[in-house]
């Protein structure tokens, strides 16, 4: 009997050991191993951790592989085999497009975002193939995939059809993998950015694949990326405020010396002189009760009720201070602050410091590369972090651009044109940048390049050149309004393929840098030369008097942190202070400097310089606010991050860096999270609804009426 027994169990073991034998070699199996094993592989070359929601990543690969296999499966045979090539294949390519693509830009690659600009990839050949060359050992990892599959799935497996049982079974298991997902996703959800939040409502394909991976994060994309109706906003209250700074007399100490020798300190509370400034809120009249009550798009009703909410920034002394001046403003390929130095950019150094000189201002990296910084530049708001690039969205769809510099100027019938030494189609800026209301100039549109004698053009273009041969053209028609988007200083970094670096490499050869460091210190060099071009035309003309200059970079040169490091003298590493830079706003009017240590950003420009410029605006409807204005600061980073008055947060790790001796408490962390959430949701929103056109036409009757259907 017991033998029988044992016989039983025997048989009964190696029919469980062959049915899982056949289950690894199953489709379905294959592909979920796959799935997983990329989702894994990408965690630790981007993260360089497995702590940070490894396992929810795994069952998403888990889900989505085993629904791959069934599929596959049914096809059955050589036909089979052949897509499960095919697929591994486009799996493989995918990811290292996520690596590679992370590796230059340093975001994450979304790819409904990136499809409308493929072929302008071509352009970053050469940044690919360095990539391609630095990092080629985590090719080869995920090149092994495709290996094993050549060398045993192709040659050893079975690739029959399974029977209804086989296929109600894995359906079952399917079923059981969703349900342990759902799970795995509900119990994630422990703050503002979870897992479940954004599985709920996608906002940004960073987060997303930090926190979800590159498999759920395309689902989202192309399946739950539209958040209409969904529109919320937190109530955060007014977090910036800490507590009441404002005080109505100035404090004067005065040194006593008694008697006895001793040194005494008195302190008397004398009466400020006041100077009469309209320090009243810089919006617009808006009877925002009366939008809501007319507005049936739940969307635009989330934005009235928030706007209307926020506190405004307040007019200064500084308000109209060149108000009907001319507005020159430059948008500076991969410039970084730390390449200015007095002796070798005497210009930059002059109007970074004896202008308006901003001691803490950052570039942050927008999504989109130049196009997301040049949006953040020019409009007040973050870019879209993934799905679509909002400055070609607001193009594409016509959006109204109100408070654009080029559209308040225009109003004040001031002449505006706007010139890029490159191809003025480029990020589909021959759309984009009229609809803001420039004439739009660029290389294919009016502007003839530089070109080498064997009638190719230089690569890249001179910005001086860009500045000598357009000043004329607008010059002579006052006020007027010139937009510059440089790209002198655009990658590669070498003596190779860079003419600009090539022009001007007897400038930095005895420098004590790397080959790299100075190509880009040579190819920035242009950028002096260019303002000083300016600067002297603006005093020849007899206008340099009643023209403002801004400049301000696009990003920092995100390919080249080793640059930034050198140049800083320091190793940065990805902390805050990496994004740091420096931000020109200059007349040669100004008899002395106004020196500001207040934290900003590129989205606070539009705000401060329409403020400057005495120009009518609304601060609530703006991520960024008038630095010169008495708000608390407010500095925030694509990933969530932020800089306030009291404290740096990173939102990668949760660390917090003091600014003071006050120590923040946790309710102040989560109160500016929320903060930062309302704007990113605020600049999203006012994009998708073509919100400033409800606002255009409530104040000035320009408005597009039909913006539901944008």
């Amino acid at each position: 009997m017991s033998r029988i027994m044992n016989n039983l169990s025997g048989s009964r073991l190696g029919n469980i050991i062959e049915a899982l034998g056949k289950a690894a070699k199953s489709l379905e199996c294959y592909f979920a191993v796959l799935l997983i094993f990329y989702e894994t592989v990408f965690h630790w070359l981007i993260t360089g951790k497995y702590g940070e929601y490894l396992m929810l990543k795994m069952i998403f690969g888990l889900l989505f592989g085993y629904l791959v296999g069934m599929l596959v499966s049914l096809i059955g045979g050589l036909p089979a085999k052949i897509t499960g090539l095919v697929l591994t294949i486009v799996v493989m390519a995918f990811f290292i497009a996520h690596t590679v693509y992370y590796g230059v830009f340093a975001t994450h690659l979304s790819l409904t975002g990136s499809i409308g600009t493929a072929d302008q990839a071509l352009d970053f050949t050469d940044v690919i193939a360095s990539e391609l060359k630095a990092d080629w050992w985590k090719l080869l990892i995920m090149i092994l995939p495709l290996v094993f599959y050549i060398v045993f799935v192709w040659k050893k497996w079975n690739f029959k059809r399974h029977n209804v049982k086989g296929y109600l079974f894995n359906a079952a298991g399917l079923v059981a993998v969703f349900i342990v997902m759902k799970i795995s996703v509900s119990a994630s959800d422990d703050g503002l950015y979870s897992p479940a939040k954004l599985v709920d409502n996608y906002q940004s394909v960073d987060m997303s694949v930090r926190k979800l991976g590159v498999l759920e994060t395309l689902y989202l994309e192309l399946f739950n990326s539209d958040n209409k109706g969904k529109v919320s906003f937190h109530d955060e209250g007014n977090p910036l405020y800490i507590d009441d700074m404002t005080e109505d007399t100035t404090e004067v100490s005065t040194e006593v010396t008694t008697e006895n020798g001793t040194t005494e300190v008195t302190t008397t509370e004398e009466p400020t002189t006041e100077v009469v400034i309209d320090t009243s809120p810089n919006v617009l009249d808006i009877d925002f009760d009366k939008l809501i009550a007319e507005e049936d798009d739940p969307d635009i009703i989330a934005l009235h009720e928030y706007i209307s909410s926020v506190t405004p920034t307040n007019k200064n002394e500084y308000t109209g201070m060149f108000e009907g001046y001319n507005l020159i403003f430059v948008v500076a390929e991969g410039f970084d602050g730390y390449v200015v130095d007095k002796q070798r950019t005497p210009t930059l150094y002059k109007m970074i410091h004896q202008g308006f000189y901003f001691k803490n201002f950052y570039t942050p990296l927008w999504y989109g590369s130049t196009l997301g910084g040049e949006y953040a530049d020019l409009t007040g708001l973050m870019p879209m972090n993934g799905g679509y690039l909002s400055m070609a969205r607001c193009g594409d769809r016509q959006n109204d651009m109100l408070f654009t510099l080029s559209q308040q100027l225009l109003k004040k019938g001031y002449k505006v044109t706007g010139y890029h030494n490159n191809d003025y189609t480029y990020y589909d800026r021959d759309i984009s940048h009229p609809n803001m209301g420039y004439s739009w100039y660029g290389v294919g549109n009016g502007w003839e390049p530089e070109r080498y004698e064997s009638g190719g053009q230089l690569w890249p273009q001179s910005d001086l050149r860009m500045i000598d041969t357009t000043f004329d053209e607008y010059a002579k028609d006052q006020p007027f309004h010139t937009y510059y988007l440089t790209v002198s200083g655009h990658v590669m970094y070498n003596f190779g393929g860079n003419e600009m670096a090539s022009r001007h490499r007897d400038l930095v050869e005895n420098l004590d840098y790397t080959e790299t460091t100075k190509a880009y210190i040579a190819c920035q060099y242009e950028l002096e030369l260019a303002m000083a071009s300016l600067e002297k035309k603006l005093e020849d003309a007899g206008i340099a008097d009643n023209t403002l200059i801004v400049l301000v970079a696009d990003h920092v040169p995100y390919d080249n942190k080793e640059v930034v490091d050198e140049l800083a003298g320091k190793e940065l590493g990805n902390t805050f202070e990496w994004y740091k830079n420096s931000l020109i706003i200059y007349s040669p009017s100004m008899d002395k400097y106004v020196e500001i240590d207040k934290y900003c950003s590129t989205l606070d420009i539009l705000p401060t310089v329409s403020n400057l410029m005495g120009l009518p605006y609304d601060s609530r409807m703006m991520v960024g606010q008038d630095i010169l204005s008495d708000s608390p600061a407010l500095v925030v980073f694509n990933d969530r991050s932020w800089i306030t008055d009291y404290c740096m947060y990173d939102a990668n790790d949760g660390e917090v860096t003091n600014l003071t001796v006050r120590q923040v408490s946790d309710d102040y962390i989560d109160s500016i999270n929320k903060l930062v959430s309302n704007k990113f949701n605020m600049a999203s929103s006012i994009v998708n609804t073509n919100y400033y056109s409800v606002i255009d036409e409530a104040v000035y009757g320009n408005g597009v009426n039909e913006h539901n259907e944008r």
